[in-house]
Formats: C-alpha cells, structure tokens, sequence
C-alpha cells in the first residue's frame, strides 16, 4: 500500500479499509461503504493543470449531513507534485471551492458558534460564519491527508470571507485538535483536465429520468440535483445512481406558472434555463401575502440564480457570499451602500415543482429579513444552522421575452400592468358607463316628470 505525497491515509481498493499512518505505524480506521454514483469530472488517479500547474488526483471523500435535508456531496484531493503541496476541491449550488489546510489557527469552541458569528483568525483576518452542523463520513478512495473514523459523527463550521473566500473549521469527533481549511472560490475554467473534459458542475448519468409513480418523462435540466417534484403527478423524489426513488406525493399546483419549466434564455448576458418553481407566502397582521420564485441554472460559471415575482413586479435573484456583507443591527452593508432593514417575517414553502439542488419541501419555513436601498434589497434568509444572502434587483417584464414568458407588460414609467387584464377592465368600464348614464338619464328625466318620488339615492341630488 502506498501512500501519495502528505497522505496520512489511504482506501484499500480491495477491500474498503481506511488505513492511517501514525507515529506507531499503521493503524485500521474502519471499512467504508462503496463509493456513490455521485459524478464528477474528477477521477481519482487522473491528472491536469491549474493555471498550467500540474496536478494529480489523489483521492476523493464523500460526506453527508447528520440529522439535515440535504443529499451526500464528495470533496476531492489535489496533489501539486511540483509545489509538493496538496489543495481540496468541492463543488456546492453551481460554484467551486478550493481550500488548504493552515496551521496556527486558534479556535473558537463549536458550541459558541452560531450562523452569522463573525470569527477574527489572526493574520487569516475576518470570517462570518455560515454555517454549523454535523457530518458523516459516508465513503472514500485514495490517498487522503486525513479523514474520520466511518460511520462517527462529527462536528464543522462553514466560513465565508469578503471576495469569495471560503473555509471549514473541521471539529471532528473531539478526539484530535481540529483542523482549519481555508480557501476561496475559483473559475471553473482555470482548470484544463487530462480527459478534455471542462470542469463544469457534474451533471446526473442520465439526461432523462421517469417518475417511479406516473412515469412521465423527466428532463433533467440543472448541474445538481438532489430533489425533483414531477409536473405530471407531484411525486417527490430524490435522484439516486441515476434512478428517482420516489418519497411521496405533493399536492397539485395552484398557480399559473408565467415562465415554463425547461424555457431558456438569455438575461443581461446569462443564457439560463428555467428548472424549478417555488410558491411561498408568509403571514403579517392576520394577512397572507405570496410571491413566486423560479429557480434558474446558468452553467457551471455562473450556478443557480432566482427570478422573484409578486403582483407582476419582477426581480433577479443572486446569491451573495456571506463575507461580503458587514452586518448592524439594522442594517447591511454591501460593496460600500447600506441598506436598511424593512422587514422580517417566517417565510414558507406552500407548493413546488421541478428539480432543485437541495431537499425542498412543502412546509419548509425560513426567517426571511429584507434590507432595502431604493429600488434594490439585500435579502438575508436563515435557520438554526446556515444563512444565506441574496442580491435582488428589480426586472422589467419586457426583459423576460426572451422565455416566452407570459408576464405582466409595462407602462411607459415601468409600473407592471397585465395588457389582458387591462383590456378587459377598459371594456367593462365602458359599458358601466353606458349604463350609468341610461340609468341616470331615466331617473333624472322621471324626477322632472314627477314619478318616482325622488333621486335614485333618495334624496334630492345625485351626489354623494
């Protein structure tokens, strides 16, 4: 068994045990499962270059969340033979991660974190936290640098920094001293593969999957899937080595849906394809107010963004990190503006369709805050573990042609209106005054003619 360059592990090929390196020599951790059919363009014992660096592919993890909605994802490590350096890559929402492992770090206690905790580390500077949970090691391969026991539970904090850096304060069982990993996000194209492969978000095995329960055809239309609602039947499911295991059924859609599922088209300069649908709603004073959201995928560069509609007023959706933004009391501030807070309510999930890259469900509830500066808002979204930013500028409707989108159209100063709608109330309109003023010309010439006793309101005039 050979270790690659700083392994302190390695996956036997035959027959699954995790065995690591000590200062007592060789030690067995335990037998890891076999490996999902989660794709990536990554291969272990493949190579390429980075920013024509060259690298080899050493070894590849797979993790999944304890106790949490969410589907495994894997990580991967790259060895840098002429640096003698190794980096970890992973691939999250249409966008990838590189980190490193750094020495010297004090760390906080994982009990004192919490989502939106901001974390000075040193000459690493500021960190906001954004996320905290627990993991599993599912399954391995490889030569790796460090990996947990299988099947033990362990404890992580997920770090965002300004200009898309990125990290992982990785606690493990308490066992060891934890390890800090930090890194940034990066282009997907400054990264040439052995096989001519471009490095994309991976995509399923399959181009089309059926509905275990109706089964209809299912185009998949998104980089990453991990739950897709059938259009035909509302059967829920989840993809799993290219095959749809069904979890139950949804209710049927309500709305009208004004952006087809698999529509395509180009906004601001982003060819995107519509692949998913959210109605949601929360309640204010007794009063429920809902909006609509579609779920957009922009390839590898560019991920998953939303359009937001409510009552025909239209916006672009797109994820910020969380250390880009500096957090008041009531107030953000993002790339130099501030914006202040508006609102905060429980935003829920009330019906759904399509493919999305996490668990979505039904009854799903998030504390939703609204920060606004003139036409534009921060939108910040959280749970007990994670919180996530978004940037939401406004859209005009004319925008949305390119998706044969049945929207609202405009007026002249850009305020939403529904030509059909429009047209209809103008043609009622005309015929309500019609009739008013038969109405009123009878009554008037009847009050002259001394029948009827008086005004249709019962008094002398007919105003008010």
């Amino acid at each position: 068994m050979s270790f690659k360059l700083g392994a302190r592990a390695q996956v036997c090929l035959f027959c699954r045990f995790v065995v690591v390196r000590t200062d007592r020599g060789l030690e067995k951790y335990g037998r890891v499962a076999d490996l999902l059919e989660l794709p990536s363009p990554f291969v272990v014992g493949s190579g390429g270059t980075w920013n024509g660096q060259r690298f080899e592919v050493e070894g590849r993890v797979q993790y999944d969340r304890h106790n949490a909605p969410s589907a495994p994802w894997q990580e991967f490590l790259l060895g840098f033979p002429e640096k003698g350096s190794t980096a970890w890559v992973a691939s999250a929402q249409g966008r990838w991660y590189v980190t490193y492992e750094i020495s010297g770090v004090e760390f906080p206690s994982l009990a004192s974190l919490r989502p939106g905790t901001i974390l000075q580390l040193g000459a690493h500077g500021v960190w906001s936290v954004q996320e905290v949970g627990q993991r599993r090691l599912v399954s391995a391969e490889g030569s790796l640098t460090g990996i947990p026991r299988p099947d033990v539970i362990t404890g992580y904090a997920d770090l965002s920094g300004p200009e898309g850096r990125f990290g992982t304060l990785d606690f493990g069982d308490g066992s060891e001293p934890p390890v800090a990993f930090l890194g940034q996000q990066f282009d997907p194209a400054s990264i040439v593969l052995e096989s001519g492969a471009p490095l994309g978000q991976p995509t399923a095995q399959v181009k089309d999957v059926q509905c275990p329960t109706c089964g209809g055809n299912l185009p998949l239309l998104s980089g990453q899937v991990e739950r897709l609602i059938c259009r035909y039947c509302g059967t829920q499911s989840d993809l799993t080595q290219g095959k749809l295991a069904a979890l139950g059924p949804t209710p049927r859609l309500t709305s009208q849906l004004q952006i087809a599922l698999g529509a395509e088209g180009t906004l601001r300069g982003i060819h995107l394809i519509c692949c998913g649908f959210v109605a949601r709603s929360c309640r204010v004073d007794d009063e429920r107010y809902a909006w609509r959201e579609y779920l957009l995928w922009g390839g590898a560069t560019v991920g998953y963004v939303w359009l937001m509609e409510e009552d025909d007023v239209w916006s672009l959706v797109t994820p910020i990190e969380v250390g880009d933004i500096n957090q008041g009391s009531d107030e953000v501030a993002y790339r130099g503006e501030t914006y202040a807070w508006a609102q905060s309510v429980k935003a829920r999930v009330d019906e759904v369709v399509g493919e999305f890259y996490w668990k979505v469900a039904i009854g799903e509830t998030v504390k939703a805050t609204e920060f606004k500066l003139g036409q534009n808002k921060i939108s910040r979204e959280a749970t007990a573990t994670e919180v996530v930013f978004s940037f939401c500028s406004p859209v005009h409707p004319r925008e949305l042609d390119a998706f044969g989108a049945v929207v609202a159209s405009a007026t002249a100063d850009g305020t939403p209106r529904n030509p059909v709608v429009s047209e209809q109330f103008s043609n009622v309109l005309w015929i309500l005054l019609v009739v008013v003023a038969l109405v009123l010309f009878v009554m008037f010439d009847g009050c002259h003619s001394g029948g009827g006793g008086g005004s249709f309101y019962g008094g002398g005039s007919f105003s008010k």
